[in-house]
């Protein structure tokens, strides 16, 4: 058996209730590393439940000037969590969704930030998700732009 050198891992936690979200990412030491754990790990059984495993795009630069798209009108139950359930559907989330808080009480601002590794994914978010409820309120999905832009 092959082993995987892994440089990094990342296990999100909600801000309020510090409770694991239910994915995480590993970063390794190099893509062929990658390509095995996709291989070998992809739907194997964690606790009675399969996992699913599948790449990230790891690029920076791309990431700057990716598609990356600005969530408004979040309902306060909306979490990181139900921001990568559901926008994981239209594409590769490249990073861990982004929900706005309030630093003092960790309570949402009510908007947020999805970065995609297309803007194929990106677009048909938009075209999904835009004006449609999520927690009873209609969310605006579009592109996000930087504030010195």
């Amino acid at each position: 058996m092959n082993s995987m050198l892994v440089l990094n891992v990342h296990v999100p936690k909600d801000r309020v209730t510090f409770t694991h979200q239910g994915y995480g990412f590993v970063e390794f030491i190099s893509e062929d590393d990658a390509d095995y754990a996709i291989k070998i790990l992809n739907m194997i059984k964690l606790y009675g439940k399969p996992i699913r495993v599948n790449k990230a795009s790891a690029d920076k630069k791309q990431m700057d000037i990716g598609a990356n798209l600005f969530i408004g009108n979040l309902a306060p139950e909306v979490d990181e969590k139900m921001m990568y359930d559901t926008f994981s559907a239209f594409g590769v989330i490249v990073q861990t969704p982004k929900i706005m808080r309030d630093l003092d009480t960790g309570v949402s601002k009510g908007f947020g930030f999805v970065n995609y590794g297309s803007f194929e994914g990106a677009d048909a978010a938009i075209e999904g998700m835009n004006g449609q409820f999520l927690c009873n309120r209609a969310v605006s999905v579009g592109f996000a732009y930087r504030k010195d832009a």
